[in-house]
């Protein structure tokens, strides 16, 4: 069991969600419809060999060019993750439970988080590696506070994709919401090293 809560995301094969559901993720995002992502059918089977996960689909800026609302309900997709600023009432409309995924960047204030966050509902990734923010950086101050953070998530179910160094792990456990890490490419076809992550992985095991 980790002390955070664990998202994955951009996932594009079967290697990196065995992977993540070994180490009890609670959400495991699939990409589809771009380029190196999956189809909708790719991902429906991968989605059958994984078990504890919430398999989610995730699409880009262009959400619902490829894969309609109503495809994906007619296929069983129960949860979407989408980016800010993506018109999510079709989903929602079509029974589907919808994340968000919010990049933050070096320039946003904590009021620009909390804007962004007014504006959405349900489960967020808050992706300020996006923006070049580590851990570290929060933990001084910039370009916002730990503590700002905190107050304007509330108990919003939110994972934060950054930058932790293993010997951060316990700080971070005690004030992060939960923790999102991104999937990568396969160094050969069913193949791929994990050796950068065990080690944060094991450190955040309570």
């Amino acid at each position: 069991m980790l002390s955070l809560p664990l998202l994955a995301f951009g996932l594009t094969h079967l290697t990196d969600a065995r992977y993540f559901a070994a180490w009890n993720a609670r959400y495991l995002c699939f990409s589809l419809g771009t380029a190196d992502g999956l189809s909708l059918t790719d991902f429906l089977a991968i989605r059958e060999w994984v078990e504890g996960p919430v398999c989610v689909a995730e699409l880009g800026a262009d959400a619902g060019a490829e894969v309609s609302p109503e495809e994906l309900a007619a296929a069983g997709v129960s949860h979407l993750l989408l980016p800010y600023g993506t018109d999510a009432a079709p989903f929602r409309q079509a029974g589907i439970e919808v994340l968000t995924r919010i990049p933050v960047a070096g320039y946003h204030s904590v009021s620009d988080v909390k804007e962004r966050l007014s504006e959405t509902s349900g489960t967020i990734l808050l992706d300020v590696a996006d923006g070049g923010i580590a851990f570290t950086d929060l933990a001084e101050g910039s370009p916002f506070s730990l503590g700002e953070l905190q107050r304007v998530l509330g108990d919003r179910e939110a994972f934060l994709h950054l930058d932790i160094d293993v010997d951060e792990v316990d700080e971070a456990a005690a004030v992060l919401p939960g923790l999102a890490l991104r999937g990568s490419s396969e160094e050969k076809v069913g193949y791929k090293s994990f050796d950068d992550l065990d080690d944060l992985l094991e450190a955040l095991e309570a």
